[in-house]
């Protein structure tokens, strides 16, 4: 019974869970690549283009 409570515990936890920000809004913000240029987010997307953002970094 303990494990059963536990589940849906989380379960309720993690579906009405909220997040910082929906989905369908963008934070504007500007980041600088490896290469020195400088990129803002919403200039890209008034642009018209797609953004896939990778926060992988290695050296």
């Amino acid at each position: 019974m303990k494990k059963f409570t536990l589940f849906i515990g989380l379960l309720l936890a993690t579906t009405f869970s909220i997040a910082q920000t929906p989905l369908t809004v963008a934070v504007d913000f500007t980041a600088t690549g490896i290469d020195g240029i400088e990129y803002n987010l919403f200039e890209i997307l008034d642009g018209g283009q797609y953004v896939c953002i990778d926060f992988f970094y290695t050296t």
